[in-house]
């Protein structure tokens, strides 16, 4: 996907160790402590340094719960990236009351930027409803995978299988699909749920999962390297994706292009991902039923997923970043 980006026009900034062309580490020793917060401090102490020293003539940032917020303006045009936004969030995780505080520094944000790239229709609509930003200054460019890394194989899919990718967390709703798997086991009672990933939360989800007498049904895998994703995609008749809320859901777009369809609840990334028929199913967050009804009717006649439409693929997504990077905030 960076290969567009593969070249002197660019540099990347980041607080992460990897082998991006052009990559220049950032050492703030509060990140440790901060996360992202202080990618935003770190910003705001070096914005005007590092583009007289780099001679930018741009800044793209990203943004949205946890991203970097920017609050005042710069020398140069900015191009801020939304994932989704804060209060995007607040509207279904009601419990994460004191991220309210963050609103007016968001708002401020996109009122700053010069172009702003919303990767999803519902993010665009939420920047215009909730902040008042001007529609014509939003674009909407996707998040996108590249079908190097994920795409169908020739191997024979495990009957009966389900799998789940992502972070073990509340919000993630994998309490809600582990809760659905006895209503599926009767039913089909050989069903198989692989469940991919890490997190504060595991515990609880063993534990819940032993509680329902699921044993036989639900297989713990903890982390499983990008390399091995393409793998795991491939052996499900079905991913599922029980979030409480996405800003966009990558692990859908993943499973898609591995050639397998989809079972994701109503929200605002996942839903327009999903809503066509083509790649799955949608229910709502919370209904039990409706989540084992689907699961089964994907189970008893699996099929392999539609292609990916191009927006979701690397060349459309780097052909259209690059052109906005180079021309869209001039």
């Amino acid at each position: 996907m960076y290969s567009a980006f593969d070249s002197t026009d660019y540099l990347f900034f980041s607080p992460a160790e990897n082998d991006l062309p052009r990559h220049v580490r950032i050492r703030f020793w509060p990140i440790r402590f901060l996360k992202q917060a202080g990618v935003s401090i770190w910003l705001h102490l070096n914005a005007r340094r590092i583009i007289a020293e780099h001679r930018l003539d741009k800044l793209n940032i990203h943004t949205g719960p946890g991203g970097v917020l920017l609050t005042r303006k710069l020398p140069v045009p900015v191009v801020v990236t939304c994932h989704h936004t804060y209060r995007q969030q607040y509207r279904h995780l009601k419990a994460q009351f004191w991220k309210r505080i963050f609103f007016p520094f968001e708002k401020r944000t996109y009122q700053l930027a010069d172009r702003i790239i919303a990767v999803s229709e519902a993010t665009r609509q939420a920047l215009v409803a909730d902040y008042g930003i001007p529609a014509g200054k939003i674009v909407k460019i996707c998040n996108a995978v590249d079908a190097g890394d994920f795409h169908p194989t020739p191997l024979p899919k495990a009957p009966r299988t389900l799998v789940y990718v992502g972070r073990i967390a509340k919000r993630k709703g994998i309490d809600f699909l582990i809760k659905s798997m006895p209503l599926v086991k009767e039913r089909i009672p050989e069903v198989l749920l692989l469940v991919a990933g890490k997190g504060s939360y595991l515990d609880e989800v063993k534990a819940l999962a032993a509680r329902l007498q699921l044993q036989e049904n639900v297989r713990f895998l903890g982390f499983v390297p990008e390399e091995e994703l393409n793998a795991l995609y491939n052996l499900g008749e079905c991913v599922v994706v029980p979030s409480v809320f996405e800003g966009f859901g990558i692990t859908i777009i993943e499973a898609l292009a591995a050639g397998t369809r989809v079972i994701g609840t109503d929200s605002d990334g996942i839903r327009e991902i999903l809503q066509s028929g083509d790649y799955g199913r949608l229910v709502p967050y919370g209904d039990l039923r409706a989540l084992a009804d689907a699961i089964v009717a994907e189970l008893q006649s699996p099929a392999p997923a539609a292609p990916l439409l191009p927006e979701y693929l690397a060349p459309a997504f780097a052909s259209e970043y690059r052109r906005l990077l180079e021309d869209g905030a001039a």
